[in-house]
């Protein structure tokens, strides 16, 4: 499902227009940036948790050449889905 898909299928269930829906998301989506910018972890009751993880620098060995190089320190958002979500996905795959 692609953006314009989303903001529509939200704004019918919720009985609003799709350019209110629009911005909602558009705030939400910086306010998200922002927080795990910051190293805050985000939690969404029902949905699950974003997390900010700092992997330290490391050597790596390049396969084709061999050579040793220094992979810089890199932040990953890593995302553990509730509960509830795992459920509704294996209820839907069984």
């Amino acid at each position: 499902m692609d953006n314009k898909a989303a903001v529509n299928a939200l704004a019918k269930s919720l009985g609003r227009d799709s350019k209110d829906i629009s911005a909602l998301i558009e705030g939400l989506a910086a306010t998200m940036r922002d927080n795990l910018a910051d190293m805050n972890t985000i939690a969404l009751p029902g949905f699950g948790e974003f997390e900010p993880v700092k992997e330290d620098e490391r050597i790596i060995t390049d396969l084709s050449t061999g050579k040793e190089m220094l992979m810089p320190p890199n932040i990953t958002v890593k995302f553990n889905p509730s509960a509830i979500l795992r459920r509704k996905i294996s209820e839907r795959h069984e």
